[in-house]
Parts: C-alpha cells; structure tokens; sequence
C-alpha cells in the first residue's frame, strides 16, 4: 500500500492538490458566504483588475475585500492596500489602508502563485492522463484517478475553510495562508483517498457477478 501511495504521489498528487489552491475559491466558516481566491468573481474587472488577493461573496460585487497596488487616494501615493466593499463589519480594515511590507510580500506570493498553481494543475492533470494511457490496466488506473481529483477537490473545500477557520484571528493574510495552505494538504489527503477507494470500487465491480433473472412468460388475459 506504501509504493501504491507512493506511485500515485509521484503521478499526479501533489502537482494538482497545489494547482487546484490557485483557482479555487475557498470558504470562509461564518462569514455569510466569503470565500478566499486568487482572481475576482466578477468577470467583468478579470481584465484590469491589479489586485491578486481576494476575501469576496459569489460575485465579487457586493461584499469585497482585495490586497492592491496602485495609486492611494488616503496616502496620495502608490502603494500595497487594502480596498474593500462592505468588508469593514467582517476585517475591520478601512478602504484604502496601507498593507505595509507584510501585504506587499503577499501580494507578490499570491500574483505568483495564481499563475504558477495553474501549471502546476495542468502537470498534475497532464500526469494523471499518462499514467492512464501507460497503466497495464487502464479502467483500474482511470477509476482511481477520476475519485483522487473528486475528493482532491472536496479536501481542498473542506481542508481551506479549516485552515482560513484557525488563521482568521490574526488578519486577512493569516487567514489566507491558513485557507490555501489547508487547502493543499486537504487535497493531497483528499487525492491519495480517492486513489485507494477508486481502486477498491473497481476491484469489487470487476470481481461482481450479477446473476440474471429467468425471463417470464407476460399473463394472458
């Protein structure tokens, strides 16, 4: 079982548990529907927004609040801040407050990993599709890998929304760090038990003999 584990970390686990913490966004446990993420909701500022972290509801419109950089109407300067929309009742953070050097460091590591995450899911997915086309028995490794990226993907929910939970008391960066972190180790445990399970599931069809029934003359009237 070691080696099993051990193979499947090397196919595809830990590229995409990684990859899969850049694009998705993650809950935030009692905040009404926030959820932390790398790129906002709303699909019309994806092209000129400059900000790289976000605390926001489902559509990124109604209550937001965003790590940026650019110009600062409170400090009449350009600098990493904070800008939010109805976000002061949850973070106590007013629009426009300077991040410092702590916020500045965030903003480079989350604008890095939202791109890097992505190639690291596509090497993770890429990985995964091989290790299908080169198994001896493909509908076994092909079973096991659609259940990893499934649980991969509810460890990650579940893992972040624990992780954001425990980083929440420190600010939004810890909760961050907290959320994508959990999110990653999440999914890693997530994918290595969808592995095992997809592998079991397959194994116990394989092995399943359904016995028909005897086929009936229909009554007559």
């Amino acid at each position: 079982m070691t080696q099993h584990i051990q193979d499947n970390l090397w196919h595809g686990a830990i590229p995409y548990a990684i990859g899969q913490a850049a694009v998705l966004q993650i809950p935030i446990p009692n905040s009404g529907g926030l959820y932390i993420g790398l790129r906002t909701n709303n699909p019309k500022r994806r092209p000129t927004s400059t900000s790289t972290l976000f605390f926001q509801d489902k559509t990124g419109k109604e209550r937001l609040l965003r790590l940026d950089y650019g110009d600062n109407p409170r400090t009449r300067t350009i600098d990493f801040h904070w800008n939010h929309k109805r976000g002061y009742a949850k973070f106590g953070i007013e629009d426009h407050t300077p991040a410092g050097r702590a916020g500045e460091i965030a903003y480079k590591s989350a604008r890095y990993f939202r791109w890097g995450g992505r190639v690291f899911l596509v090497a993770g997915i890429t990985a995964d599709t091989v290790s299908i086309v080169r198994s001896s028995t493909p509908l076994n490794r092909a079973s096991q890998v659609v259940s990893a990226w499934a649980l991969a993907w509810a460890g990650c929910k579940a893992g972040g929304a624990g992780g954001a939970a425990l980083g929440s008391p420190a600010s939004p960066l810890g909760m961050a760090a907290g959320g994508i972190g959990g999110c990653i180790i999440g999914g890693l445990g997530g994918y290595v038990g969808g592995t095992v399970l997809g592998g079991q599931v397959y194994d116990w069809v394989k092995g399943t003999f359904f016995i028909p029934l005897q086929r009936t003359a229909a009554p007559h009237d």
